[in-house]
This record gives C-alpha cells, sequence and structure tokens, in this order.
C-alpha cells in the first residue's frame, strides 16, 4: 500500500514550527480520540499550517469576495478578514491539489468568527475536488450560529479522486464578512486488520456495503474487498447522478463502482431508478413551468421515465455484456424507493411523480424496468422504517395489489435505519409478513445510531453504548439468519462511522474511523468477543413510525422528508389507557387537575429538543417524574405558539387543539416510578421560525424545563 504523500517542500518550514502543536491543538479541538494512532495506521503529519501572522499564507478570494489580513487574530496578532461577498459561496480558499492525497483521512481544524456587530451566521468548510473537468463540492463541516465571537471547529474528510482540490470558507446562505484563523490540517492513512474473519463469511446471505468513489481507495479498498460481496452505489446510480440534464447521460461515477466491483468478483445491487429526492426538477418541467395533469404533460413524464429506465438498462448491458453472464456483476436494481406515507389515505407519499401520474406511476415503473433489464435483473421496491405497523401495512397493502396485477415486482427492500434498541421482533414481524408472499426480500440500507433520541450527543459513543450496539447487532443478525430462506442479501449502509451520512457520534457501523473492527463487528462475526450479557437486547415496541433521520448525500433515507406533511394516523391496535393517578380525576379531553395527596410530593421535569429544517421540524421530548410516588398514566400538555402544527408523533398518543398539545401515554410506557424518565418525540410543521415551548405540565403538574 503507497504511504502517505510526504509534506511538499513549501509546507517543511511551517510544518517544523507546528509540529509541536498538534497533539495540543487535537486536545483542544477534541478530536484527539479520532486521530489516535491504531497500530495498523502512520502517524497523522501535519500537511498544513496558517496563522496570518505574516500574511495570507496561500489563502486566496473565492468568487466574488476580497480578502485580507486583518490585526484581531484568535491567539495571535492575525487572521484572514473575508469581505465583499455576494453569494453564500464567495469566501476564502487554499489550494490542497499538492497537500491531499485520496484516501487518507484529513482532521480539518480552525477558527472562526464575525466581525463585531454582524450578528450571526451558519458557516461551512468545504473543499470542491475536480475530475477530469467536472467539479465536486463537498461540505466538511457546517458550523451554526456562528458570532462575533471566535469558535473553533474541527472535522474530518477523506478525498476521492481528484485533479485539483481547493480547501475553502464559505456559508449556508448569509453573505457577512468572516474571519478565519489558526488552520491546521492534519492526515493520516488507517491500514485495516486483514486478519479478522470477513463478515460474509459469517452471514449466510450475499453480504453487501454501501460506498461511495472515497471507499475504494487505500485501506478503505482493501477493507471493502476483504469484508463484502456485493456492494450498493450509494449516490453513483440515482437520477440526478446519471443524468444531470436532460438527454445528457453520465455513468463514469457509477462504472467506476461497477469497475472495481468486477475486479474483485463482487455482485452490484443498483440504486434506484425512481426517487422522490436526488431527482432533477427538469423531470417535472415544461419549458422551465411545472407539468400539470393534462395527458400530454402525464405522458411527457411517463416516456422521460421510460427514456431514463431504457438508457440505464442499455449502457450496463452495452458495457458490460447481458445481464446473468459472467462479465456483468449488476443483478439487482431498486426500481422505486420510498414511495409509502403510511399517514396518506392510500399510503402513497404525495411526490412531485404522484401529484402529476397519480399512483400509477410504481407500475409503470417496474414494467418499464422489466422490459429494459430483461429478467434476470431482479427488480425490488424499497422503503424505511417498514418495521413500524403503521408503515408496514400499507407497505404490504401495495405490494400485495401490485402483484395481483402482475406487477413485475421481485423484491422488497427494508432499509432498516435504525437506533440501538428498535425492536427487534417489530423487525422480525414485517419479515414475516412479507413472506406470505411471492416475493424475495432484501435488507438493504442497515445500520444502527448509538443516539437513542435527538436530545443526545457525544464525539465518541460511550464505551457502554458501543456494546450495546454490539449486543443489538448481534440480535438483529441472529433474527435475520431465522428468515435466511426469504432473504436475498443484507447491505450495510456505509463501510466506516467518519463517512456516515447520520450526524456526528453516531457511529453506527461495523468499523470505526480507523477501520478498526467494533464491539458491532464481533456482534456479528463472534458475540463471546464483546463480552458477556444475562439476556437478549431489550426492545420496547411503540406501534407508531417515528421520524426518519434523510439521506446522505448517501441514500437512506432516513431523516425527516423537508416539504412533506403527513397527518397523524392513530396506531391500529393501540389504544393507550390513563389508569388514574391518586390526586388526579381525569376527563376526557381536558388536562387533569390535581388534588394534593397528603404526604406525596408530585413534580416533573422536561428535556425539548428540536433538529429544525426548512418548514419542518423533529422534536424529542424527555418527561422525568421527580415526585416521591409513581405514576400509572399520563398526559403532558404544552402549547406551540408559533403555527406550529403536530404532524406525526410517536411513543405516546399525540393530538392538538389550536396551540395545545397533548401527549398521554402509550400502552407500554404509562408506568413511570418515581426518577424515571420517558422518551417520546413528534414531527412538526412552522411556518418559518420554530418557537419552543416554554412550560409543560405533567397531569397538570407544572413541570422544571431543562
Amino acid at each position: 500500500m503507497p504511504s502517505a504523500r510526504p509534506v511538499p517542500s513549501a509546507l517543511r518550514p511551517l510544518v517544523a514550527a507546528a509540529a509541536a502543536l498538534v497533539a495540543v491543538a487535537l486536545v483542544a479541538a477534541g478530536s484527539l480520540a479520532s486521530l489516535a494512532t491504531p497500530a495498523r495506521a502512520l502517524s497523522p503529519g501535519v500537511v498544513l499550517t496558517s496563522d496570518f501572522e505574516s500574511g495570507l499564507d496561500g489563502w486566496q478570494a473565492r468568487g466574488a469576495a476580497s480578502v485580507s489580513t486583518t490585526a484581531t487574530g484568535a491567539r495571535g496578532t492575525g487572521s484572514l478578514l473575508v469581505q465583499d461577498r455576494v453569494d453564500p459561496w464567495d469566501g476564502a480558499l487554499i489550494p490542497v491539489t499538492d497537500v491531499f492525497e485520496p484516501g487518507t483521512t484529513y482532521t480539518i481544524g480552525l477558527w472562526l468568527r464575525l466581525p463585531d456587530g454582524a450578528g450571526t451566521a451558519d458557516l461551512r468548510v468545504s473543499v470542491q475536488r475536480d475530475l477530469d473537468g467536472q467539479p465536486s463540492y463537498e461540505t466538511v463541516t457546517t458550523v451554526e450560529g456562528v458570532s462575533s465571537q471566535w469558535r473553533q471547529v474541527t472535522a474530518t474528510y477523506t478525498p476521492g479522486l481528484f485533479d485539483t482540490a481547493s480547501l475553502y470558507v464559505e456559508s449556508v446562505s448569509s453573505p457577512a464578512d468572516v474571519m478565519v484563523d489558526d488552520v491546521l490540517v492534519s492526515g493520516v492513512r488507517y491500514t485495516p486488520d486483514l486478519s479478522l474473519t470477513p463478515v460474509a463469511d459469517a452471514v449466510s446471505v450475499p453480504f453487501g456495503i454501501a460506498v461511495e468513489p472515497q471507499d475504494l481507495l487505500g485501506g478503505r479498498g482493501d477493507l471493502l474487498a476483504h469484508h463484502a460481496e456485493q456492494i450498493t452505489p450509494g449516490n453513483q446510480m440515482k437520477p440526478d447522478a446519471i443524468q444531470p440534464t436532460e438527454g445528457t447521460f453520465t455513468f463514469a461515477a457509477a462504472d467506476g463502482l461497477v469497475d472495481w466491483a468486477l475486479e474483485h468478483d463482487m455482485r452490484v445491487y443498483g440504486h434506484t431508478l425512481l426517487w422522490h429526492q436526488q431527482t432533477p426538477a427538469w423531470f417535472f418541467q415544461r419549458d422551465g413551468a411545472a407539468l400539470t395533469t393534462s395527458s400530454a404533460d402525464q405522458a411527457l413524464l411517463r416516456e422521460r421515465l421510460r427514456t431514463h429506465i431504457e438508457a440505464v438498462a442499455d449502457h450496463y448491458r452495452e458495457t458490460y455484456g447481458e445481464y446473468g453472464t459472467p462479465g456483468n456483476p449488476v443483478f439487482a436494481f431498486d426500481v422505486v424507493n420510498e414511495v409509502i406515507d403510511e399517514n396518506q389515505p392510500d399510503g402513497l407519499r404525495r411526490s412531485e411523480w404522484y401529484r402529476v401520474l397519480g399512483p400509477s406511476y410504481i407500475a409503470d415503473a417496474f414494467r418499464y424496468a422489466r422490459d429494459a433489464f430483461g429478467p434476470e435483473v431482479q427488480l425490488f421496491i424499497n422503503d424505511y422504517n417498514s418495521e413500524y405497523p403503521d408503515k408496514r401495512a400499507p407497505y404490504l397493502r401495495l405490494v400485495t395489489d401490485l402483484l395481483a396485477q402482475g406487477v413485475p415486482v421481485d423484491g422488497v427492500g427494508h432499509q432498516l435505519h435504525v437506533e440501538v434498541g428498535r425492536s427487534v421482533p417489530m423487525i422480525e414481524d414485517t419479515i414475516e409478513a412479507f413472506e406470505a408472499l411471492d416475493v424475495t426480500q432484501a435488507v438493504t440500507e442497515l445500520d444502527v445510531s448509538t443516539y437513542r433520541h435527538e436530545g443526545e450527543q457525544w464525539t465518541t459513543p460511550p464505551a457502554d453504548r458501543l456494546l450495546e450496539q454490539g449486543y443489538y447487532y448481534r440480535d438483529v443478525l441472529d433474527m435475520l439468519e431465522r428468515h435466511a430462506s426469504s432473504l436475498e442479501s443484507i447491505t450495510v449502509w456505509g463501510l466506516e462511522d467518519s463517512r456516515t451520512w447520520l450526524r456526528s457520534g453516531a457511529a453506527p457501523l461495523l468499523f470505526d474511523g480507523a477501520l478498526q473492527a467494533k464491539p458491532a463487528y464481533w456482534g456479528i462475526v463472534d458475540p463471546s468477543r464483546i463480552g458477556t450479557t444475562p439476556t437478549p437486547t431489550v426492545t420496547q415496541t411503540p406501534g407508531v413510525t417515528p421520524t426518519v433521520t434523510s439521506t446522505p448525500g448517501v441514500t437512506p433515507t432516513v431523516t425527516p422528508t423537508p416539504g412533506v406533511t403527513p397527518t397523524v394516523t392513530p396506531t391500529p391496535g393501540v389504544t393507550p389507557t390513563v389508569t388514574p393517578t391518586p390526586g388526579v380525576t381525569p376527563t376526557p379531553g381536558v388536562t387533569p387537575t390535581v388534588t394534593p395527596t397528603p404526604g406525596v410530593t408530585r413534580g416533573c421535569r422536561v428535556v425539548y429538543t428540536t433538529n429544525d429544517w426548512n418548514t419542518g421540524f423533529t422534536a424529542g421530548v424527555r418527561v422525568t417524574n421527580t415526585g416521591t410516588s409513581a405514576l400509572s398514566g399520563w398526559a403532558l400538555t404544552f402549547s406551540l405558539d408559533g403555527g406550529q402544527r403536530v404532524t406525526q408523533g410517536w411513543s405516546a398518543s399525540w393530538t392538538q387543539s389550536g396551540a395545545r398539545v397533548t401527549a398521554t401515554n402509550a400502552a407500554w410506557n404509562g408506568s413511570l416510578a418515581p426518577g424515571g424518565s420517558v422518551e417520546i418525540g413528534f414531527n412538526g410543521s412552522h411556518p418559518g421560525s420554530n418557537p419552543r415551548p416554554t412550560s409543560f405540565a405533567l397531569d397538570g403538574v407544572p413541570c422544571a424545563v431543562a
């Protein structure tokens, strides 16, 4: 394996001066763990420093911006000032073509602030890579709410192939002036332990990993080749990657993955032909105007869909030979992706496809795909949260109806973007439900977040949570093995934790950012290596689908989908009951009032967190009983005073009247001991701002708000 590229000679004096500061800087940035050197990794080396004490240090203006130095430094007496910005992408850049090496992991640290009086802005640290004349723009990290106080930022980044590359600072939307200081970039190339048992050898069905081009390079490519027997392109086969403008097809990135799979004797699971996201806007426009539901516009959209599917099928047949022959590794394709919305009366997502064509586009896509690919490629429908009963029901109904119509659906995909504690029996119920149909099944996008809820945040998950994750992988795989005859394959959505689509710290995969095996790996390959556990993973079984955490530039797809405002659908078969609490007289539709009970102290504490986007948000609510008596049934009330609406909730029965929201316990979490907590949550919409509730009451008792 090639070693890391030597530090360019022009930077060696800077490196010599900065080397003694590396450990200090990394500790201060909270990233020492991410650069801790395992036995099979080269030591981190500083490849770039900029302190702006004596000039621009090679930094340049990007776009319309101008750059200069200023006498206000984060730790010294100078910094970089970026002014005259017009658009968010205007900023400051430094060329890194001779500094970065594809496949090497870099820790990028710097300080950011706005000038005095400039308010706040969300800033981005990004990289532009140009390959064969095509630019790629990649966000390294987004820093929210930067103000006139210096803010230290640290993130990791692994570049793919490039001819030229530059590191730059921009903003999300505001063109405010920006100040940058004390840039420190260090790189390390990791080597995986290839003596470990391949995951594919421990799983009785084909095992796959979703990948990006960067995952084929250096140690990552070695790790991938060792453990997987099939790959799924994360983004390179999606409609916006294949046909960004009408009639212009770009297969180079996808072909690179297929070529690699062929060289390593692997299968390729294609993803995806039709999706409501990552589909270019031109699909749904005529001469720049939105398509209508006229017969002419419907015919145009159907023809575009057919043309796209045929172009993909023809390309891989012409390039690699007929499907089903040794030279062509493509064996399956997600034809339609994420078309279920359990909150709609017919269970179907109200996408642009649906708006123009109604539900018929789903069957059309499968028929076009069968005609184009032939019988040797398995055609899948794919969706997330299919383990939840309210999502399972419309998914099952749709596939049943398609099969009854003779639509060529060969397989059903279950993404399984889950978190530790998601009910394994609930997942098994879904697998068993689809076993009644004449289809194969696949786990298409498995990952297990170490976060239980939005309120948790860390740089590195606690050790006990990583162990729990290992046991959870063990239990999920044990269950899937019981249904191996029903499964075509099991695919994990990503190779290692530093490149997950989930938020930082989720660590959802089998290998860490240093390419080393985690307890999650041992949970699949040899659970005895993660220690002993007296009982299987304990999981609750809520009946309502929670939020989706969306697609990383890679699919999942789980984060809530902006622009879709579902309505609340009660979960069939789950009718929460409330057992009266001493001193509380429940009245239907009325918040209980409290009658004091001698010797009983009542109290509660609420932690309320949100994750906002566009006109939607996800809220997590943790309720703690701080009283001296147990609760047997409870109701939490609060107000959403900014025009917000609850659209979907979980782990409680949610109702809203005007601004007033009431969450009543589910059947399985009504008992709340003194000191005990319950975590519930909901998706919501907002009109542009999302003020937080200021007061909560549990059974009429005011709660402290953390």
